[in-house]
């Protein structure tokens, strides 16, 4: 992997710079295109036929999509509900919704809900339109109505859930439910913990309550799943068939396969849902609010002009599977000031590492090429990573030390130093 980044300008005279604050609308606010991170103290309405975008956004109220609305969310707070009727799609990606998600179309065959890493305080209901749930978790109960398919995948629901009348199938895998857990009037492939030819999914369901099957007419396959209660079956057409893993407190009705075995006797039942683990990343940033690092008026020495300061220091994290190596490089360009343009090879630096829970370890110390050498004006390693190294952050800096030669017309000099991260 290699991925470069313009981090720093480095000029020699003091130099001023401002924040940008996120927008805010302390009223209602109609949504249409890329909103970004907006802050909306009140309602945010996506209009009939618009699409709306949100990243790190953060609505107090209500969020209400009109007809044919899209409504795009990735990583966005709301205070209130999420309800949209008729609308073209939902989703939404993280963080929280504090109240209800409702989403219907009198189409059943448009329209999309989706719901990943969302944490949800109310109840979400869903009708003919499809519906995807994975890895979120539900403060009330998860019901649809004639939606075209349903995928509920490691998500956790106090309530019960209640699916039916999906013709596209269902499947519920790593699922753990508070409540009952009912499918009807389903067809297609029906899925409760295993795959279409019954073997157990790579990750089974927990109910506490009863599982209901009923009025189904599709390829009903259940593994994997453990109830507390009973597993309760009536009007399945053909019947259930039970894989392998599966216990429950009692079975009523029909099915063919592996008879379910007890749960596991004691007070409490343990119920958590593993993810597989993503693939990570390896980033960095600037550290504080601004990118210009001031070297000062430069003093005039014996046989040199003579300045220093530091790089704004940088945070690398790496949450990569496996932790496999990395380094982190710097190359400085030339010092230009009007039509005057001096090598950078006459400034040097001495890496460190300021904060060190990734296990990086600083580059070595380069000289100015005052000195002899090339100084920064070739790639340095700033730091670096072992493979196996902590999967965590490091902050990373640098004193730089510039000599210039005496010759050196006057001026106000400016360089950017650009970042090199390989692995």
């Amino acid at each position: 992997m290699k991925s470069k980044w313009k981090a720093t300008t480095i000029a020699l005279l003091v130099a001023g710079g401002g924040l940008i604050a996120v927008p805010a609308y302390a009223a209602d606010l109609s949504c249409s295109g890329d909103l970004g991170d907006v802050a909306v103290d009140g309602n945010l309405t996506v209009a009939a036929g618009a699409d709306c975008v949100l990243g790190g956004a953060s609505v107090s109220g209500d969020i209400i999509v009109a007809a044919g609305g899209w409504l795009d969310a990735t990583s966005v707070e709301v205070g209130g509900d999420v309800i949209a009727t008729d609308a073209y799609g939902v989703s939404l990606d993280g963080t929280s919704v504090a109240g209800d998600i409702s989403v219907y179309s009198a189409d059943t065959d448009s329209g999309f809900l989706y719901v990943n890493d969302l944490e949800v305080g109310g109840s979400v209901a869903a009708g003919g339109v499809d519906v995807e749930v994975t890895d979120s978790t539900i403060g009330g109960s998860l019901t649809t109505q004639e939606a075209f398919y349903v995928d509920v995948v490691r998500t956790s629901v106090v309530g019960d859930v209640s699916i039916d009348g999906s013709p596209w199938g269902v499947s519920v895998s790593g699922a753990i439910v508070q409540g009952d857990v009912t499918v009807s009037g389903s067809s297609h492939d029906l899925l409760i913990g295993a795959d279409a030819e019954g073997g157990q999914d790579a990750f089974g369901n927990s109910i506490a309550g009863n599982l209901n099957l009923t009025g189904n007419s599709g390829n009903l396959q259940v593994a994997g799943t453990t109830v507390l209660g009973s597993i309760v079956l009536s009007g399945n057409t053909p019947a259930a068939a039970f894989g392998a893993g599966n216990s429950a407190g009692a079975v009523e009705g029909d099915y063919t396969g592996t008879a379910p075995g007890t749960p596991a006797a004691g007070d409490q039942q343990i119920a958590v849902s593993v993810p597989e683990q993503a693939a990570g990343e390896l980033i960095w940033w600037l550290e504080g609010t601004g990118s210009l690092v001031d070297l000062g008026v430069a003093e005039e020495e014996l046989d040199h002009f003579a300045a220093d300061g530091s790089i704004v220091p940088i945070r690398v994290q790496d949450t990569r599977a496996g932790n496999p190596a990395w380094t982190l490089t710097a190359q400085v360009s030339d010092f230009t000031a009007g039509g005057e343009d001096v090598s950078s090879k006459y400034l040097g630096w001495t890496p460190e590492v300021t904060d060190n829970a990734g296990g990086a370890i600083a580059g070595d110390a380069v000289a100015s090429g005052f000195d002899g050498g090339d100084g920064l004006s070739v790639p340095r390693t700033l730091a670096r990573a072992d493979a196996g190294h902590a999967r965590s952050e490091s902050a990373v800096g640098a004193d730089l030390d510039l000599k210039l030669p005496l010759e050196t017309p006057q001026g106000t000099y400016t360089a950017v130093i650009t970042l090199t991260a390989l692995s």
